[in-house]
């Protein structure tokens, strides 16, 4: 290569640099095989709840909001954990599990675990939600249920 990179932006110098280190010392397909593999044992205690329903995704695009909660479910075998996000005043996350019971549960942001306890009919509610992604987790007779992480 002798071209002037002296006017290159730092993105293009990067780049390059990226592109010649890809061609000269590849990762090995191994490696990048076993990263994925350790990455799916992050959370191989919990069962993952997956997202059902987002009621953010039936707001018509360019509407304004005429309230300021969302709705979530998330399900996972032999559990829901309904959710709701409000946004006016201080944020607050309430939910329920479905069916209700008491259970320990874990709000999950930012590296931070904020604890909490559902009552028997399955309710629980964190204050001064931060904004950015959460997840929940659910300990629930021996078992950890976690949420997909959500963008509150």
């Amino acid at each position: 290569m002798n071209a002037d990179t002296s006017h290159w932006s730092d993105e293009q110098l990067m780049a390059e640099l990226g592109a010649t280190l890809d061609e000269l010392d590849p990762v090995p397909t191994a490696a990048t095989e076993f990263a994925k593999a350790a990455f799916t044992w992050r959370t191989i205690d919990a069962e993952l709840a997956e997202l059902v329903f987002d009621s953010a995704d039936d707001q018509l695009t360019g509407v304004r909001s005429t309230g300021g909660a969302r709705q979530m479910t998330f399900r996972a075998p032999g559990l829901e954990i309904e959710v709701v996000v409000m946004a006016e005043g201080a944020r607050r996350l309430v939910g329920q599990l479905v069916p209700p019971q008491a259970a320990e549960i874990e709000l999950l942001y930012q590296g931070e675990v904020r604890s909490a306890s559902s009552d028997s009919l399955g309710r629980f509610t964190f204050l001064d939600v931060p904004v950015g992604p959460v997840s929940i987790r659910c300990m629930v007779e021996g078992t950890t249920v976690q949420t997909d992480w959500m963008i509150v």
